[in-house]
């Protein structure tokens, strides 16, 4: 009788204390109810909008941070960057892990790529690499000078040998700039595909792809990892092979070309080159972080470009008062270069507006808790709890769009970013679009650089419009692909030289 009456005690001590504990922790961030088990997995999977307008629609309902939760994970949604900054940026030891994905780590192997590392000596040693190669001063990005504008110069010729292929050419501008960079490596001149840049480029197209959230159910039941792939079901595990197998083999097969180049004598400078030729002994990290120079670069520079020459087509008004500014500031005898940024005010902001108006990467990469974090506002808000191994999902898209920090948001206009008639320049959303805290985009700089010499050396000498077809105007479509990076939906262009001078001027830049 005494055992039976102990074990009653005992079960009352230990229920008592269990919701005197859930009534003195703060609930989580507001959010809708979900199913018994599954949780939010309807919310998060069955519509066919994007997952950041998805999010903002539930910021709209539940407030600036909310949440989900699929098969017990915790999805913490961000949608205002006061938050975000103050989640990321003030706090940022507590959030710079990156969610465990099965899929895009451990089957496909994308957990080597520096975007996706858990935080910790590896990512510190990385990023002090490309500390050193790109720098925190614009001063630094000037070494790139020469090579820049000579891939930005064969870009030009491209288009103008094939105005119909301008914007698949954009790949192979991006792509020659980063292979360059990580891999002294020159793609092949048009009209031949070069193999080396689409190895690479599909590889990027599989990293999107895997990392998008929800992608794979076995992301959001970890278990099914150990699904055979022979029964019903099984097929991710035949996916995740060959997408392994790519990568891997692309991680190689940079690294490889370098050693050769060196063994024969006949090495440009590049990344990978540099640390070989100074003694550098890690071979897994030189190989991984030039793979992150030129996917992460590479894809998330062309969605910016393809923005650029949409938005020129669709605001002429825009395309002519930047055209304007380079006829005064550089005249019609040289193409712009790095040097004329400061002296193209309207056109700088032209390109600040790209990175606003599309957000190549809508929800950043998500951030992971480390502990638990009771997170107060303050402001009368109610406090709320981030648990551990929760996903704290900036959306960066909501944030380039709120009509509190950008006004008529879904409207092109450079202007805003410029102090006219007493009017305040808006916030510069390179403060946005690049990420937050100690996982900030660390190629930054060069990628500003990039789209400024792109957009102005294009400005100079072409004229961009919309598509025609038998003489009716193609309408582009808006909107953006989904996946961790997105592009503009495909669209066509008219693009074609401004006068005869403007084509003379490309051809004589080749010389």
């Amino acid at each position: 009788m005494d055992t039976y009456w102990t074990l009653i005690m005992t079960v009352a001590v230990i229920t008592f204390a269990y919701f005197l504990r859930r009534r003195s922790t703060p609930p989580l961030p507001p959010g809708p109810w979900g199913l018994p088990i599954v949780g939010n997995i309807l919310d998060l999977r069955t519509t066919n909008s994007a997952s950041w307008l998805n999010f903002a629609k539930l910021g709209e309902v539940w407030g600036e941070i909310s949440s989900l939760t699929v098969f017990g994970q915790t999805m913490i949604i961000v949608n205002s960057l006061k938050i975000a900054e103050d989640l990321l940026e003030t706090r940022g030891l507590n959030f710079s892990d990156r969610p465990e994905m099965p899929m895009a780590g451990e089957l496909m192997g994308f957990n080597n790529v520096l975007t996706w590392v858990q935080y910790g000596d590896r990512v510190k040693q990385e990023r002090k690499l490309f500390h050193q190669l790109f720098g925190s001063s614009p001063s630094i990005i000037t070494q790139f000078g020469p090579l820049l504008t000579s891939e930005v110069h064969k870009f030009l010729q491209n288009i103008l040998d094939k105005p119909e292929n301008a914007v698949d050419q954009i790949w192979r501008l991006t792509g020659a700039i980063t292979l360059r960079i990580a891999y002294g490596y020159h793609i092949v001149p048009e009209p031949e595909q070069d193999g080396f840049l689409e190895m690479f480029n599909r590889v990027a197209i599989n990293f999107s792809q895997a990392t998008a959230p929800g992608a794979f159910l076995v992301d959001i039941i970890p278990a099914l990892r150990y699904w055979p792939e022979w029964l019903p079901g099984g097929g991710f595990h035949t996916t995740a092979k060959e997408w392994s197998t790519q990568l891997h083999g692309t991680v190689d097969t940079g690294y490889e070309y370098v050693k050769e180049q060196i063994a024969t004598g006949n090495v440009e400078p590049s990344f990978t080159a540099n640390l070989l030729e100074e003694g550098f002994q890690e071979e897994y990290l030189i190989k991984w972080a030039a793979l992150t120079i030129q996917g992460g670069g590479a894809d998330t520079s062309a969605a910016q470009i393809k923005a650029f020459f949409l938005a020129m087509s669709l605001y002429p008004e825009v395309q002519a008062a930047a055209q304007k500014e380079i006829d005064a500031v550089v005249g019609a005898d040289r193409l712009p270069d790095i040097s004329d940024r400061e002296r193209l005010p309207y056109v700088n902001a032209l390109c600040k507006e790209v990175l606003r108006f599309h957000v190549s990467v809508p929800t950043g990469v998500p951030h992971r808790a480390r502990e638990d974090l009771i997170y107060d506002r303050g402001e009368g808000a109610t406090p709320v709890l981030i648990p551990k191994d929760s996903l704290v999902i900036a959306n960066i898209w909501k944030m380039t769009h709120d009509p509190e920090i950008y006004a008529n948001p879904m409207v092109f206009d450079p202007t805003r970013f410029l102090e006219m008639n007493g009017k305040a320049a808006e916030l510069d959303p390179t403060r946005i679009s690049f990420g937050f805290g100690r996982r900030i985009c660390p190629g930054k700089l060069l990628a500003e650089t990039i789209l400024f010499l792109t957009c102005s050396a294009s400005l100079s000498v072409f004229d961009i419009s919309k598509a025609r077809e038998n003489g009716i105007v193609i309408e582009p479509p808006l909107g953006q692909t989904t996946g961790t990076l997105s592009h503009p939906l495909p669209f066509k262009c008219a693009v074609k030289p401004r006068n005869d001078r403007a084509a003379a001027l490309i051809q004589t830049s080749m010389l």
